[in-house]
């Protein structure tokens, strides 16, 4: 893995690098900053797909709206996975998730590096980290960017929880009626299902939660500007920035798989239509447990991920910034970590 070198925080330095947190990598274009974001961002979820539906399914168990069996632990749900829906079972949703994650991250980080400009424009603070610039920053770009992912992100978690026995074993979906129909059987069938059961709202079911956990990007894009000026290692400021953010803004994300869950067939009937009223089922069923069910599997795949993002998103920055002549006759102070 490679780090990129001392921060840039002095206007003259003779040795310029290229790393997230810093603000005089402004003059990259938005495309550059765009297309290492996507990249990256699909890169590292392909990777960790099985352990993210792990995750969505453990975090619906107290509030299961009929589809999902009962796993009384997460090594229990892996092995009745790979039991009735094969190995194929652990990469449901995935097109849906990479494409959610590549338009996610490339909006997120453009959008971000172009507010921070900005800010920055207008203050004198020479570059220096602000950690509440730049969560203002963060937190707008993902608000932006939140209302555009958010229907594929729907799509994704509607078939992380779809089962969908595999040949040979016997299965049923909801109400006794065979799985095979009234299963999504891909991403734009499952959009276009969603469109017609339950309107174009239905593309937006738990968006206020969703809203909230942009926090979640914004404190971990914050945390890493600001540990990333302390630490040289970007492995080490990934590592502290994730751990932090989850723990911090975990709940929101159980709100947002409950209320994303599919509606019963042949009923109108949402049962988790509100956060307030998610909040309390949950909190009936399983007190301050019910919040954090699925946190192991989140932390399994989400700490390694960050950990791989943020270093993949920093070299293909510089490679892909120094391919396009941007820092020509500039020298690179590369070290490895």
């Amino acid at each position: 893995l490679v780090s990129l070198g001392p921060s840039m925080v002095q206007p003259a330095l003779p040795h310029k690098i290229l790393r997230m947190g810093d603000e005089r990598r402004a003059a990259v274009p938005s495309f550059v900053l765009f297309a290492a974001g996507s990249a990256s961002g699909a890169l590292q979820t392909i990777a960790w797909h099985p352990l993210d539906l792990l995750k969505t399914r453990m975090q619906v168990q107290d509030a299961r709206v009929g589809r999902l069996p009962v796993y009384n632990s997460l090594t229990d749900a892996a092995r009745t996975i790979l039991r009735s829906e094969s190995w194929r079972g652990f990469f449901h949703g995935l097109a849906p998730n990479v494409l959610g994650s590549a338009l996610a991250w490339g909006l997120q980080m453009s959008l971000y590096a172009q507010l921070k400009r900005a800010a920055s424009s207008v203050s004198d603070e020479q570059g220096r980290p602000n950690a509440s610039r730049n969560l203002a920053c963060s937190l707008t770009a993902g608000c932006l960017t939140n209302f555009v992912v958010h229907p594929i992100f729907l799509v994704k978690v509607r078939m992380q929880l779809q089962v969908r026995p595999a040949a040979g074993v016997v299965g049923t979906g909801v109400a006794g009626v065979p799985e095979a129909e009234n299963a999504y059987r891909h991403g734009l069938h499952a959009a276009q299902s969603i469109v017609k059961e339950e309107g174009l709202r239905g593309l937006y079911r738990g968006f206020a939660p969703s809203m909230m956990l942009v926090s979640h990007g914004a404190i971990l894009l914050m945390s890493y500007d600001q540990l990333r000026a302390v630490f040289p290692s970007v492995l080490a400021a990934s590592f502290m920035a994730k751990v932090f953010s989850t723990i911090v803004t975990y709940p929101t994300q159980v709100l947002r798989a409950v209320m994303q869950q599919r509606p019963q067939p042949g009923t109108k009937h949402v049962p988790y239509r509100s956060v307030l009223v998610t909040t309390a089922s949950l909190w009936r069923q399983g007190g301050v447990r019910a919040f954090y069910r699925g946190i192991f599997a989140q932390m399994l795949r989400t700490v390694p991920q960050s950990m791989a993002f943020f270093s993949i998103y920093e070299f293909t920055l510089k490679q892909m910034a120094a391919g396009y002549g941007l820092w020509s006759g500039i020298d690179y102070d590369i070290r490895q970590t």
